[in-house]
């Protein structure tokens, strides 16, 4: 008795043409439609499981990474440290982000390149990010430790899920490693009403003085905060400790913040040796906001979700969730 009962014209009848066609045109190689060729997207964990960037060396050789100096040396025993919220741009926002920074290599010259962030060396997509801490440094010992105590400190901030949105571009020079970056600063989702999408060169004393305190970055102060406390009970300096939250700081005035820790948070997307003098400040402006404020439009509608915080320590990054908000404002 046959397994499979197929009846005699089954195997007798010959091919259509059309479907014959198609599969001598496949078999040449030639790609399916584009519906049939779009992957899924990877799973958010899939992302836990591989920093974004490896270690090239064991010993610290700027030569290898751009010219750049450790904040923090190499040294046996201790694991260089970060934590931060991770945004995956989607391809059409890494499309804008992209011919936003090619238009800035093009327009102001700067003598040292504008490096961006958003691409790899070998050229795929690269996450960005919001810190939360300085680049700070753990024991073996500590390790362990330091993440329980951690996601203890992210539960009493008693944040859910939220959103940021981008409410301007800006320069920001680091005194610790010499560059300067090209960043977006980033508010509550919630907030973006009323910002504007202008480098703060433009903006005046007084008008910086006028910004609301305390209001555009709720969910990320309080995060901050745990995260300060966290990293200070190792010893380790806090980050945005040196602003008293009065908007009078000179330095952070001229490199896009108000002065306060709620002015502080940003994403960067691009970087460079070269410092930001006023004409490179307005030329970035005038890129930013020509052509009909094209770009700056479609930066200024982006969404980084925050759905937690991120520990990387050395090469191990830890996931730490934050509870989801219901449709009717609950905590699930």
């Amino acid at each position: 008795m046959a397994l499979v009962d197929y009846s005699s014209s089954d195997s007798d009848e010959p091919e259509p043409a059309a479907a014959a066609k198609r599969r001598k045109t496949s078999s040449h190689g030639t790609p399916p439609p584009a519906s049939e060729s779009i992957l899924p997207p990877l799973p958010a964990a899939f992302h836990n499981l591989y920093a974004s960037t490896v270690r090239v060396s064991t010993a610290d050789d700027p030569a290898l990474h751009q010219g750049r100096k450790r904040v923090n040396p190499h040294k046996v025993g201790s694991w260089p440290s970060h934590l931060y919220i991770e945004w995956h741009p989607t391809a059409a926002e890494h499309a804008t982000l992209s011919k936003l920074v090619a238009a800035l290599r093009a327009e102001l010259s700067l003598p040292s390149p504008l490096d961006s962030f958003l691409t790899s060396d070998l050229g795929a997509p690269q996450p960005l990010h919001v810190s939360l801490s300085r680049p700070v440094v753990l024991g073996t010992a500590q390790r362990d430790s330091f993440l329980k105590k951690l996601g203890g400190c992210i539960a009493r901030a008693s944040v859910s899920s939220f959103a940021l949105a981008p409410r301007a571009l800006a320069w920001h020079r680091s005194s610790e490693s010499a560059r300067s970056f090209l960043v977006l600063r980033v508010c509550s989702a919630g907030e973006e009403a009323g910002t504007t999408a202008i480098t703060a060169s433009s903006k005046s004393s007084a008008s910086r003085r006028a910004a609301p305190r305390g209001g555009r970055n709720p969910e990320l102060s309080k995060l901050l905060a745990q995260c300060n406390a966290a990293v200070e009970e190792e010893g380790q300096p806090a980050l945005y400790a040196y602003l008293d939250g009065s908007n009078d700081n000179d330095d952070q005035n001229q490199n896009g913040g108000g002065g306060g820790v709620d002015d502080a948070f940003h994403i960067s997307i691009a970087w460079t040796f070269a410092e930001p003098t006023a004409e490179v400040r307005q030329r970035t402006e005038r890129v930013f906001c020509g052509d009909g404020g094209g770009v700056r439009d479609e930066v200024l509608t982006m969404r980084v979700p925050v759905d937690g915080v991120k520990a990387k320590i050395g090469n191990a990054v830890t996931h730490i969730s934050l509870p989801v908000r219901g449709k009717r404002g609950r905590e699930e």
